[in-house]
């Protein structure tokens, strides 16, 4: 029984360090960053499902197939697109901020928030407009930005965040 109290003072003793914590994740806008690309290809999506009902049911082959293959090209594009964004993450931890990218590869950087030495917003009128924006991380050891996040939604929460745990 003796050997069980001081095996748990010892595990008092060396207490395991706590945990990284997510605190948030950001992924890149579709809408608010690109919204002309984003209503184009939903433009032809609509445009192109209701010329291919309107051709098949009128007997219009040709305005058929033209409204079939634009349906087609334009859910495959936002598909795509769509891919790419999810595929993209910003993950801000209370010890570090994490960008992760690729569908297929993976490409991986990470800045802890004791050695951020830089961050960078950038908006255009549009985009401050829609609350979208780019984010640039830099830590001591580089010269360059290590973190570079384009049309992220909540650009100021998130250096705000990073500010926070800094």
């Amino acid at each position: 029984m003796s050997q069980l109290s001081s095996d748990e003072n010892e595990l008092n003793k060396h207490e395991l360090p706590k945990r990284e914590e997510d605190v948030k994740s950001y992924h890149p806008a579709m809408f608010a960053n690109h919204p002309f690309h984003y209503l184009i290809l939903w433009l032809l999506m609509i445009g192109g499902g209701i010329g291919a009902v309107m051709g098949m049911f009128s007997g219009n082959f040709p305005l058929g197939i033209f409204g079939l293959l634009a349906l087609i090209f334009g859910g495959v594009a936002y598909g795509w697109w769509y891919l790419n964004v999810k595929f993209k993450v910003l993950t801000i931890t209370d010890k570090r901020t994490l960008y992760r990218q690729g569908i297929l590869s993976k490409r991986t950087n990470e800045v802890q928030h004791d050695d951020v030495r830089n961050i960078q917003m950038d908006q255009t009128f549009l985009q401050r407009v829609l609350n979208v924006g780019d984010i640039a991380i830099s830590s001591s050891g580089q010269d360059d930005m290590e973190i570079v996040v384009k049309g992220v939604g909540n650009p100021q929460e998130i250096v705000d965040l990073v500010r926070r745990f800094q």
